[in-house]
């Protein structure tokens, strides 16, 4: 039996989330509930190949199956649940039905969240992305991106950004810590997830000029290894994971493979970006200095990680928002004398699940898993994305994704997912270009029209053009 109880770890962030609360008689009553919305669409994929183009299936959340077309039906409901005394209560679900090589009926979404003051509570499954990014025109973060469907946890954080007394609003932060559930079926089974960042602004809010700076360290944890049995768990272990500090050798379940090093499998980064406002436009650069380890933390690879500009233009509809990205991974802490790729990013020695969720990237779907296997099978990236989004007409919204990438594979990966074995992934140059067009048109009140154009050319993937056809209905 684990030792680490995950029911207690959810009492103790609920605890402290709840430790502020008075017994008042106002909260011994509750609010009746204030609004219901459910969104209901139908939707199918195609294309001229067996597969999908990269941009129908990427960043979708987990819904669409990339081996085959696709029929889905999506459910989401949300209620709003009143309060309770100074809780506030929301709760929602995403129920999916997809017809396709994988057929499936899951929730992909099912929450209950409490607002109490600056803090927020989620239980379940809710859709979330971690690292500076455009909202809507982004290639992904590095960290977690929308690629894959949500992971279960308990998450305690502050949405918004919280004044440190003293500071007049000067110096705001924004804190995050979670406790995650990873997949069945994962090599290591029965993982868990810790999750935590913590971000500054500087200056205030209503200020033309903001910057911001931040960490994030997210590690995957105890679990039963095929091979090594039982790997280290506990509460002891718990504050190892979160301290990151290194493994303890004389753990009875110490695999036999580590050498030392922190414990579990670790993605992180140094995550900073900058806002300025005009009388033209919003302008936001970011830069996340991605690391795995503690050579990282000293800027091994300085040029590794996601770069951006986003451009939010004021009184020009046809164009309202146009971005860039750049994608670098190549160096991944390689010494003069190595090979790039050194460090393999998102993969793991003992986690050959690495930083994966149900076989999709948990951060950037440059890095990619293929169907039927263990793993990445390509980290070694340059990328470059380009997106502009806007209004054809005062009701028709548009969004245009472009992507360039060249693509080298990876250090080592699993060819057997059996046995484990694995053997050398690079490959040469592959060159790679990947296209997108959305439209939004609103059919009658509540009632739109989603039409995806998607086209991939390059060495990567098969040429070939696919699209999106999906009715949307919203009930307020």
């Amino acid at each position: 039996m684990r030792s680490f109880s995950t029911v207690s770890i959810s009492i103790v962030i609920c605890g402290l989330l709840l430790l502020g609360l008075r017994h008042t008689a106002s909260a011994q009553t509750t609010a009746p509930p204030k609004e219901v919305t459910v969104d209901l669409e139908v939707g199918t994929t195609i294309s001229g190949e067996g597969t999908l183009p990269f941009w129908l299936h990427s960043n979708r959340w987990g819904i669409i199956d990339r081996r085959s077309a696709n029929g889905f039906v999506r459910l989401a409901p949300r209620v709003d649940l009143g309060t309770l005394g100074p809780v506030k209560l929301n709760a929602g679900a995403e129920l999916v039905g997809r017809w396709s090589e994988q057929s499936s009926v899951f929730f992909n979404e099912g929450y209950l969240q409490a607002d109490w003051k600056i803090f927020r509570l989620v239980a379940g499954r809710k859709k979330e992305q971690i690292g500076i990014t455009d909202s809507s025109l982004t290639s992904g973060s590095m960290i977690q991106s929308g690629n894959a469907s949500p992971i279960p946890k308990v998450r305690l954080y502050t949405p918004d950004f919280v004044g440190v007394p003293g500071t007049n609003n000067w110096l705001s932060f924004k804190g995050y810590f979670s406790h995650g559930w990873m997949e069945d079926g994962r090599v290591s089974s029965n993982a868990y997830l810790h999750q935590k960042n913590f971000y500054l602004r500087f200056f205030r809010e209503q200020s033309w000029f903001n910057a911001y700076g931040g960490f994030t360290h997210n590690v995957t944890w105890a679990g039963t290894h095929p091979n090594y049995g039982n790997l280290p768990d506990g509460f002891k272990n718990f504050t190892r994971v979160v301290l990151a500090k290194n493994i303890d050798e004389d753990d009875p379940n110490f695999p036999s493979n580590e050498t030392g090093g922190t414990l579990g499998n670790t993605t992180a980064g140094y995550d900073t970006g900058i806002e300025m406002s005009f009388d033209f436009a919003d302008i936001m650069l970011h830069r996340l200095f991605y690391l795995e380890d503690r050579p990282g933390l000293w800027f091994r690879s300085p040029l590794d990680g996601l770069w951006g500009l986003s451009v939010d233009l004021k009184g020009f509809p046809l164009i309202e928002k146009i971005s860039w990205e750049h994608l670098n991974t190549t160096k991944q802490g390689s010494k003069s004398f190595e090979r790039r790729g050194a460090d393999n990013y998102y993969s793991n020695g003992i986690y050959y699940s690495g930083w994966t969720y149900q076989n999709r990237t948990i951060g950037s779907p440059f890095l990619f898993t293929r169907p039927n296997t263990v793993g990445v099978q390509n980290n070694i990236v340059v990328m470059h994305h380009f997106g502009v989004e806007g209004n054809i007409s005062e009701d028709i919204n548009y969004k245009f994704l472009g992507s360039y990438s060249r693509n080298y594979g990876a250090k080592r990966i699993i060819t057997n997912p059996e046995t484990l074995q694995g053997q050398n992934g690079r490959f040469d140059r592959q060159d790679q270009y990947s296209f997108l067009l959305q439209l939004s048109i609103p059919v009658r009140p509540k009632l739109s029209l989603n039409l995806d154009l998607a086209y991939d050319t390059g060495e990567l993937y098969a040429d070939q053009l696919g699209g999106m056809v999906s009715v949307k209905y919203s009930i307020k």
